[in-house]
């Protein structure tokens, strides 16, 4: 279910110490956050995607998220895509603009033989810390042509429970890790909440391998440019401008043409800024959700660093606060053998009477940590985090934070002819994971091969291109999953509400295998698997149904009920139709249609689950 959590740290705000211990404790006057924030640096603009900021830079995302929940009016943005004759012949097949997880696309566009740039407004790099998920999803690079089969080094073998296999250090696959827990608090039967859940689920090769993305935007840097693909860093990006026959992209210092413009700029990218914008009579439109997440990577954990958690809670939700936390931690092997990643994150919506803070965050994050990874870090049986850092027992690495939103309307159609979009720039990541490397990697082979279809076919027109990412019933389904973890403002909602929700149907999805249990941690929907569990969860918890129709809102249920059934028919023309009609695209003599047709099976398959 949540894939693609690791991802987060792409567009993270990532941080770095300045020294080893903070200064003095009298420094400590402050906010715990202020204090170690301050003593941190930037790994540097453009290292890595979101890699900006210090204790500023957390105070300017408090400030979006303001603005997020409360916008305001604002004079009209500079438009970034316009439409205008553009009469020069392309220079390129495809441009990608966004380099650090847009490399990728653009290396598997390339091994198909088409001409292929990448705009960068920074370097081309990727930072030393993993990004998590799952060895299968690691070779659907190999299978898109983003990366050559060789590239899948390092600690690529078989762990035993409790082992983790370190890759060395210029291997891709740094971490590789036999054990992974999704754990709730009980604390209506008994547990204390005193940081051990009793409900414990181990999970099989979900997010259980950190890939190193300094390793993999090299390599795939490397395989791009051997192709013959062309790299701008340092180049920022200043529009694009729309013609019948070519479209333009305006640089610094030049300008260059061609057929198709593929944005990868992730979430915050202008142009589905625009789009969205021009959805919504010109203004920001509100987030349908939002996901926020605090966490560090530091050494010093030692005593047990054996095992990953992909989603852990040890206690209900804070009424006062209005917010169910979650935690997730991984061995970080690249930064060495006794460290490890940890996330604190929850699911919010945007009203605007919602006073929760990225920098509240943090600070429940220090205070919480010792609970949760006493059992992996000795010295948090008996300090604080302050103290432990202090006395050299932690070694804090990075800092990370983000604001993840997610919209109602996702995937996002594109409003212009020879743009597509790619990623999370394009929504196709649903609400409950924070898209990123996951997100790309799962939809790449479908996006390449859409492409590589659209350019030959000229099929470049925006309707055309719109049924790339086209509606999606398993990811518009997520939306009630979502709702579920969202405790509105002033709600009544019971505090175990979430905790025995997730609870019940984590042992529903043990007891039915891992056919089920699997794809559903890897953010994967599937109708049949979904209709098992529900129908297990009504028979073991009635009385649990109506007080769960209740607290999500009639609303949210016809509406889940409506995706729900277009997955089973999505399923059912996947299997019965979906060969047949491939087969009849290729046959049509305007391929403009066999295109779309394609499209469509290729939606039916996605959009059921069926591509896993």
């Amino acid at each position: 279910m949540l894939a693609n959590l690791l991802c987060c740290a792409i567009a993270a705000r990532a941080l770095q110490l300045q020294r080893p211990r903070l200064a003095t404790r009298t420094s400590l006057k402050a906010t715990r956050t202020e204090s170690i924030l301050q003593h941190l640096e930037s790994e540097g603009d453009g290292l890595g995607a979101g890699a900006a900021g210090t204790l500023a830079g957390l105070r300017a995302l408090d400030a979006r998220w303001e603005a997020m929940r409360r916008p305001t009016a604002a004079s009209p943005a500079t438009p970034f895509v316009t439409e205008a004759s553009v009469e020069a012949e392309p220079d390129f097949d495809v441009v990608v603009l966004g380099g650090t997880l847009g490399i990728f696309a653009a290396s598997a566009f390339q091994a198909r033989g088409l001409k292929v740039c990448v705009i960068e407004r920074g370097p081309l790099a990727g930072r030393n810390q993993e990004w998590n998920l799952s060895l299968d999803e690691v070779r659907d690079l190999v299978d898109a042509g983003a990366l050559h089969a060789d590239d899948i080094d390092g600690a690529v073998g078989t762990p035993g429970k409790y082992e983790v296999l370190a890759g060395a250090d210029d291997t891709l696959v740094a971490s590789h890790f036999g054990s992974v827990r999704a754990g709730f608090n009980d604390q209506e039967h008994g547990a204390s909440g005193s940081g051990g859940a009793l409900q414990e689920v181990w999970l099989p090769s979900v997010l259980n391998v950190g890939v190193r993305p300094d390793v993999a935007v090299r390599r795939a840097r490397r395989r791009f440019e051997e192709q013959g693909g062309v790299v701008k860093e340092h180049t920022p990006c200043n529009g694009v401008v729309v013609g019948e026959k070519s479209a333009q992209v305006t640089l610094a210092e030049e300008v260059i043409t061609t057929r198709l413009v593929v944005d990868a700029m992730g979430n915050a990218s202008p142009v589905a800024r625009q789009c969205r914008r021009e959805a919504n009579d010109g203004a920001d439109p509100r987030p349908s959700g939002i996901c926020c997440v605090v966490g560090t990577s530091m050494a010093g954990f030692a005593k047990d660093n054996s095992y990953g958690d992909l989603i852990y809670t040890n206690e209900d939700t804070r009424i006062h606060q209005e917010r169910q936390y979650f935690w997730e931690a991984f061995p970080a092997m690249s930064l060495g053998e006794d460290a490890r990643t940890t996330y604190l994150f929850t699911y919010l919506d945007a009203d605007e009477m919602r006073q929760h803070t990225v920098e509240g965050q943090f600070e429940d994050y220090w205070r919480m940590l010792p609970t949760y990874q006493k059992h992996n870090a000795d010295c948090l049986n008996s300090k604080r985090i302050e103290d432990a850092l202090e006395d050299g027992d932690l070694i804090l690495k990075r800092c990370l934070y983000g604001l993840f939103p997610t919209y109602k309307d996702s995937p996002l159609p594109t409003r212009w002819d020879r743009v597509l979009a790619v990623g999370d720039a394009s929504g196709v990541q649903s609400p409950l994971s924070f898209g990123g490397f996951g997100a790309l990697t799962r939809h790449l082979g479908r996006v390449t091969d859409a492409v590589e279809d659209a350019l030959q076919n000229d099929a470049l027109d925006r309707a055309s291109l719109t049924l790339v990412n086209g509606y999606a019933p398993n990811i518009a389904a997520t939306w009630m999953f979502q709702k579920s973890f969202v405790h509105p403002v002033s709600s009544q909602r019971p505090a175990s509400f979430v905790n025995r929700l997730m609870r019940q149907n984590y042992v529903n999805m043990e007891d039915l295998g891992d056919d089920v249990l699997r794809p559903f941690n890897q953010d994967v929907v599937q109708p049949r698997a979904l209709l098992q569990v529900l129908g297990l969860a009504t028979l073991r918890d009635p009385l649990n149904i109506l007080p769960l129709c209740y607290w999500i809102g009639p609303q949210e249920l016809v509406e889940w009920l409506g995706h729900f059934g277009m997955m089973l028919l999505y399923d059912g023309a996947h299997h019965v139709l979906g060969k047949r009609v491939r087969a009849y695209s290729h046959r049509l003599p305007d391929q403009r249609q066999g295109f779309a047709l394609r499209r469509l099976a290729d939606a039916w398959e996605y959009g059921s689950g069926m591509d896993y």
